[in-house]
């Protein structure tokens, strides 16, 4: 066993040993190559900042030296808000279920859901903002924000 063990031991101390003389060998040989590197000249990049400031609404513009390439000064300069568009007015959810009086009287009571809440409304009254103009069996003319809009039964 003695004889194997040996055997074994001198083997791996074998390859420890001419592993690294190989490695010193080849580093001998081994010439440095130096290659020279070839950079492409950078072109300066520019921003474009001339936007309008979200909080206070000015557009900022730069000013360039004539005599150099060097932004020096920035100028705030207000600008005229733009008029929005005319708003649309946004109705109430309304819908119409029908005559809750007799139909022949002149009182006549309507009765009107308008954003889930149940109205009784007569011709001349208003309720939420909503104003009843005039209605019949089929239909309602509602108004709200001085728009009108005819309103048909729903069952």
């Amino acid at each position: 066993m003695l004889p194997l063990v040996i055997l074994i031991w001198g083997a791996v101390m074998y390859q420890f040993f001419t592993f690294s003389k190989s490695d010193q060998e080849n580093v001998a040989i081994q010439e440095p190559v130096v290659k020279p590197l070839m950079f492409k000249k950078r072109e300066p990049i520019t921003i474009n900042v001339n936007y309008r400031d979200p909080f206070l609404g000015k557009v900022y513009v730069t000013k360039i030296n004539k005599n150099s390439n060097h932004i020096f000064k920035k100028v705030a300069k207000t600008v005229k808000p733009i008029p929005d568009k005319i708003e649309s007015i946004v109705w109430p959810t309304i819908s119409y279920k029908g005559i809750v009086s007799d139909a022949k009287s002149k009182n006549k009571v309507f009765m009107l859901i308008i954003d889930g809440r149940t109205f009784l409304m007569r011709a001349s009254n208003k309720e939420n903002g909503v104003y009843l103009v005039e209605g019949d069996r089929e239909s309602v003319e509602m108004e709200y924000k001085n728009e009108s809009k005819i309103i048909l039964i729903e069952e």
